[in-house]
C-alpha cells in the first residue's frame, strides 16, 4: 500500500525528545513530517510536529530487560469461553459506534481509544489465544466472521483488529518461555508484524543485533510488541522487540485505510535477546513450537493462511455495508428531476440494485468457498492443504475481492454527486476497498498465475503462496 514519508530528510522532519528521568528506560522517537497538531492515543505525548510513545520498558541486558510476571501455563484448556453466536452479537452491537466514529478514526490515522476499548471488553483480541492463555481458542470461522462483521461499520478498524487477533495466534506459536513472558500478565498481547522490507540481523553475544527500517505495521499505535522480520547469514528470522524499543515513524498518509495507524519502524544495531528470536520456516510450520503445547487446531494452520484472509474479508464486509447504503438511499422520498417519489421507483434504479446485489453475492459466496477449505484442511492431521487447494484457497479470496470491489463501483456510480462527499461514508467506502485490492493477498496477477500452476499441478514457483 503507498505512503509517503520524508523522514530521512532532516528538513523536512521535526523531532522533539522527551526528557528522561533519571533511571528511566529508553522511549522511542516518533518522526512526523506532518504540522498540524495531533490527537495521540493514551501513552504518546505530542506537539504539533513529534509524538513521542513512552510508558514501554526495555532494557539491553541479555536477559530481555523486561521483568514482569512470568508463569509456567498447563498444557492442558481452561474452561471452555464464550460461543461463536456470543462473541458475534458482541461485536454487531459495536457497529453502529464503529460508523459514527469512521470520520474520527481517519481524521486521527489510528483507531481511537474508546474502539480499542470496547473491542477488548468485547472480548475480540481473546478469540484466536489459546485457552491456558486466557483465550477462548476459537477457530478460522469466528475469527474471519469478526473481521467481515467489524467492516460494516468501519474498514480501517476491521483491517486493524483482524491483524491483531492474528498476530496473538502468531505469538502462540512461539517457544514457551516466550510465550509466559508476553501472556505472563494476563492480558492479551498486542503486537505489530511487519517484513517489508526484511531487516538484517547479526549475531552477538547471547542474541542478535538487528537493524532495518520496516513499514505497513498495521496497529501498531496500540501494539506493546513488534514481530519484525529479519535475515542473518541468509536465513529468515521472526524478532520479538518491544514497541518502545524501536523509533515509529509517521509515515501513515494514504487515501484509504487511513485510520489503521500503519506506519513505519525502525532499528539501527538494537540487541534481541536469543530466545525472542525464532527460525521463520519453524514458526510457520504446521509442528511449530506453540503446536507442541495447545491442542488448538489452529496452530498447525500454515501461517500465511490467517493473513491471506484479512483484506477479502474487510473487503465483504465493507461492500455489505455499501449496498445497505445504496437500499436505503433507493427508498427514501423527494428524488429530483424524476416523476418519481422516491428512487426505488424507478425501473433503473431496482436494476442497478439487483445488479449490485448480485455482485456481493458473488464475493460472499467465494469468500465462503475459501473458508470452508481452510476449515476442511484444517481438520485433517497435520492441517496442511494440498496445493489444489492452496490454489482454490487464493483464487477464491482474489475473486471475492474483485467482487466488492466491482458492487462498490457499481454502487458508488449510481449513488449521485452527495455520495462523494466527506461526509458519506460510502466514499470512504471506495477509498478503503481500493486500497484494499492493491494488497499483496489481493493481488489478481500473481494470484491468478501460481494458482493456475497448482489446478493444473504443475507446482508453485513461490512457495510461500
Amino acid at each position: 500500500m503507498p505512503f509517503s514519508s520524508n523522514v530521512e530528510d532532516p528538513l523536512m522532519t521535526a523531532c522533539l525528545e522527551i526528557p528522561q528521568q533519571p533511571g528511566s528506560a529508553p522511549k522511542a522517537i516518533v518522526r512526523s513530517n506532518v504540522s498540524t497538531p495531533q490527537r495521540c492515543a493514551e501513552g504518546f505525548t505530542a506537539t504539533a510536529e513529534a509524538m513521542t510513545l513512552h510508558g514501554l520498558t526495555y532494557g539491553r541486558e541479555h536477559d530481555g530487560g523486561r521483568t514482569g510476571h512470568t508463569v509456567e501455563f498447563p498444557a492442558e484448556t481452561h474452561s471452555a469461553g464464550p460461543g461463536h453466536d456470543h462473541v458475534i452479537n458482541l461485536v454487531d452491537t459495536l457497529i453502529p459506534r464503529l460508523r459514527q466514529r469512521a470520520e474520527e478514526t481517519e481524521h486521527l490515522r489510528r483507531l481511537p481509544e474508546s474502539t480499542v476499548e470496547e473491542l477488548t471488553s468485547a472480548g475480540v483480541f481473546r478469540v484466536l489465544a489459546p485457552q491456558a492463555h486466557g483465550g477462548y481458542g476459537m477457530g478460522v470461522e469466528t475469527y474471519v466472521e469478526v473481521i467481515r462483521r467489524l467492516a460494516r461499520g468501519c474498514a480501517s478498524t476491521a483491517w486493524t483488529t483482524g491483524h491483531l487477533m492474528e498476530h496473538v495466534w502468531m505469538l502462540a506459536r512461539w517457544p514457551r518461555r516466550v510465550q509466559n513472558e508476553v501472556f505472563g500478565q494476563g492480558a492479551v498481547p498486542l503486537a505489530a508484524a511487519t517484513g517489508a522490507p526484511v531487516g538484517e540481523a547479526t549475531r552477538v553475544p547471547g542474541g542478535f543485533s538487528i537493524s532495518g527500517h520496516w513499514s505497513f505495521a498495521s496497529g501498531v499505535m496500540h501494539s506493546e510488541w513488534a514481530l519484525l522480520a529479519v535475515q542473518c547469514d541468509g536465513v529468515r528470522l521472526q524478532a520479538l522487540v518491544p514497541v518502545g524499543a524501536l523509533e515509529l515513524l509517521d509515515a501513515w498518509h494514504t487515501a484509504g485505510l487511513r485510520g489503521t495507524g500503519s506506519n513505519d519502524l525502525r532499528a539501527d544495531g538494537l540487541f534481541v535477546p536469543e530466545h525472542r528470536v525464532v527460525d521463520w520456516q519453524l514458526l510457520s510450520a504446521a509442528s511449530n513450537p506453540g503446536s507442541l503445547i495447545h491442542p488448538d487446531p489452529l496452530l498447525r494452520t500454515p501461517m500465511a493462511a490467517l493473513l491471506n484472509m484479512v483484506a477479502p474479508s474487510t473487503a465483504l464486509g465493507s461492500a455489505e455495508y455499501a449496498i445497505e447504503l445504496f437500499r436505503d438511499q433507493l427508498m427514501v422520498l423527494k428524488v429530483k428531476n424524476t416523476t418519481e417519489s422516491r428512487q426505488a421507483d424507478s425501473v433503473l434504479a431496482q436494476a442497478r440494485f439487483s445488479q449490485a446485489f448480485g455482485v456481493v453475492t458473488t464475493a460472499r459466496l467465494h469468500w465462503q468457498e475459501a473458508v470452508q477449505i481452510l476449515v476442511s484442511a484444517q481438520d485433517r492431521p497435520g492441517g496442511e492443504p494440498t496445493d489444489h487447494e492452496r490454489a482454490s484457497y487464493r483464487l477464491s479470496l482474489a475473486l471475492s475481492g474483485q467482487a466488492s470491489e466491482e458492487a462498490v463501483r457499481l454502487i458508488a456510480s449510481a449513488s449521485g454527486g452527495s455520495a462523494h462527499r466527506l461526509s458519506h461514508p460510502l466514499q470512504r467506502i471506495q477509498r478503503d476497498v481500493n486500497v484494499l485490492l492493491n494488497h499483496p493477498t489481493l493481488s489478481i496477477d500473481p494470484i491468478i498465475e501460481q494458482s493456475g500452476r497448482g489446478l493444473l499441478g504443475l507446482g508453485f514457483t513461490v512457495p510461500s503462496f
